[in-house]
This record gives structure tokens, sequence and C-alpha cells, in this order.
């Protein structure tokens, strides 16, 4: 409850405020620090790559958020073939991967993520590209990994996603970020975590848990390799700079990880940078008398507007900055993010009450 406002003695004038601010529990606004680069919604290349190979099609009739995502997946797993050894030699962005595959050529786990991570941005999913390692030192398994993890409005979350076997990672039936999965297989090995498999969400009765310590290590690439092809290609790998990190060496074929001595990681010790939540909406209150302003804040790639409803009422575009005459109960707000490409943000909500007396 407000306290009653004083005069500059400090003597109570008698006045309350007759609204305040109710407490709301909404999702958690973390700014973007480190990852400078998004693809661009704007490029032509978006929107020629879900005509050319027909990608609404595949989501097409299906309004779940994560549905959809993993529906894309499957269509990647189906039109790539593998092959680890000796990939197809073609032009390494995600058009000559997928022209080459068409036709019946086959590629390893990069290639995978670098078309992934250009058909989900395409669609509006804030999409990025991760490598992932054992990392254990000679003879142990030092090989490396391909994947990606979007952000799933829906979730709340990043979700790790890997085409190449169509499959993402479940504890407890909900799908894990790429530092959950890490977080497990420090603490148990990862016993508990499922490997899920298909838009079915399906786990294979014989599993291998050993498959999670892929994930014991795991960089992000800062750049976007999509839509300023071909000038961004190499890209400095952010690292979660924890005590299992400063205490460990990532190897990688044998030796120590090249990013070692080319000076490429760059070490993060805060976990909320590296899990920072795209379209997710802040805002800050002023009440005075009868009216309120919010002024509200957020951090969406591609941003296109925010959205705003009263109550039960329809959205409708609004500004950064909102301010209205309150009635007799107070008010009770909605508001949203959209960006290019029509994709909806988490509603965040703001109650101003009526104060107590």
């Amino acid at each position: 409850m407000a306290a009653a406002a004083k005069t500059k003695r400090g003597r109570k004038t008698g006045r309350r405020p007759k609204f305040v601010l109710a407490d709301v529990e909404n999702p958690e606004l973390r700014m973007n620090e480190i990852f400078p680069a998004h693809e661009n919604l704007r490029h032509p290349r978006c929107r020629e790559i879900r005509l050319k190979y027909k990608l609404d099609a595949v989501v097409k009739g299906e309004r779940d958020e994560f549905a959809r995502i993993l529906l894309l997946r499957q269509w990647i797993k189906k039109h790539i073939r593998i092959n680890n050894k000796y990939p197809t030699r073609t032009r390494g962005d995600a058009f000559g991967i997928l022209d080459a595959a068409l036709k019946g050529g086959g590629f390893h786990c990069a290639h995978f993520s670098i078309v992934q991570q250009a058909i989900y941005n395409s669609f509006g999913y804030v999409t990025r590209r991760l490598g992932a390692g054992p990392g254990e030192p000679p003879p142990g398994r030092g090989g490396h990994h391909g994947v990606n993890e979007v952000w799933v409005n829906d979730l709340l979350k990043w979700v790790l996603i890997d085409a190449k076997y169509d499959l993402h990672f479940e504890l407890d039936g909900a799908p894990m970020s790429a530092l959950d999965v890490r977080d497990e297989v420090i603490r148990n090995g990862g016993l508990d975590v499922k490997r899920t498999y298909g838009p079915e969400r399906k786990h294979k009765r014989k599993d291998f848990p050993e498959s999670t310590h892929t994930y014991r290590w795991i960089s992000w690439e800062l750049n976007s390799r999509f839509t300023e092809w071909p000038n961004a290609l190499a890209s400095a790998l952010v690292v979660y700079d924890d005590k299992f990190y400063r205490k460990n060496v990532w190897y990688r074929d044998g030796k120590p990880h090249w990013a070692y001595k080319a000076d490429y990681f760059v070490p993060v010790r805060r976990r909320s940078w590296i899990e920072w939540t795209p379209n997710v909406v802040g805002s800050r209150v002023h009440i005075e008398k009868d009216r309120a302003r919010v002024a509200l804040r957020t951090c969406t790639p591609n941003f296109k507007t925010y959205q705003m409803r009263r109550g039960q009422g329809g959205w409708r575009d609004c500004g950064e900055s909102v301010e209205l005459k309150l009635g007799k109960t107070g008010a009770s707000l909605s508001f949203r993010t959209v960006n290019l490409a029509g994709l909806k943000g988490p509603e965040h909500r703001v109650e101003v009450v009526p104060a107590a007396l």
C-alpha cells in the first residue's frame, strides 16, 4: 500500500493515492547484452527460402508455435541425407546446401544447423547456431556437433533443436535449453534427460544417456550467417564462464579447442546474458490521481510494433508509452510485441487497482 502524501516539512497531508499498482507475475525481461547480430527479416532471402522450398505448406493449419518448429525440423531431416565423412561440395549457405541435398547430396551436422537457422529465422523465430562437444582429452571422446537453439515464446525459453537427428531433449516433459542439458550432464551424467524425436515427441525405449555428454561444452556464434552471406562466416564464440569452464579444458579432436589459441572464446559469467529473452515486454508505470502512464521496453529482433488490450477487449497497436484515464475499478492491461513476421511475443500484464482505505 502506498504511503500518504507528505509536505516538505514531512507532515502528512491526509491525501492518499486513489490507485496503486497490483503485483502481477510476468515473464522476466532479460536484455540482450552480448549477441549483436540478428537475421534481417526485410532481406529478400527470408521470403525466397520460404517460397522456393514451399515451407509455408509444411506448417499450414498448425497454430501451436512449438509444433510448427518441430514440423520444420522434421522437413529438414527428411530432405537432407547424412554424410559425415564425405559431405557434398557446394556453396556453404542454406540455398547451396538445400539445392544439393534435393539432388541427393549428403551433409554433416554443421550443414543441418546452417539450414535450420535460416529457415527458423525466416519464419520470425529467433534462432542461433551452437557448437558442442564432450570435450574429453585423449583417449576420451573429443568430437564436435553443430546444432541450434530457438526461442519459443509459448514456453518462455530457449530450446536446443537438432535437425540432423530430428530431436530435442526433455526433462519431466519440458523441452530443455543447451545449458539445461549441460546442467544435467554435470550433475549426474544426464541420466534423467530424455531424447525426444519428431513432431510426435516420442522417446525411444532404448537410448543412450551418454549422448547428452555432447553438451558438456557449448559455444554460441555471434554473427548472423544467413542474411549477411557471404560476409559473416567467421564468428567469435560465447562460452559460459562458470566454475566448470575455469577448471577444465575443452578438447576437440585430441587437442585443446582451436578457439583457445585463436583467442576466439568470449567467456561470459552471467547466464542471463546468454539466455536473454527475445520478444518479452517490461514496463514502468506511473500513476497520478486518476491517470496512468505505462512506459514499455523490449529486446525484440525485427520489431514491428507493440500491441495492447484493455480487459478482455481486442488487441490494437500502440506506442512505447501509453497514457490512459482510469475507471472506478482501475484498469487491467495486457501488452505484447509483434515482429516483422507477424509473430506475437509473450503477454505482459499491468493491473491498476483502487487503493485500500
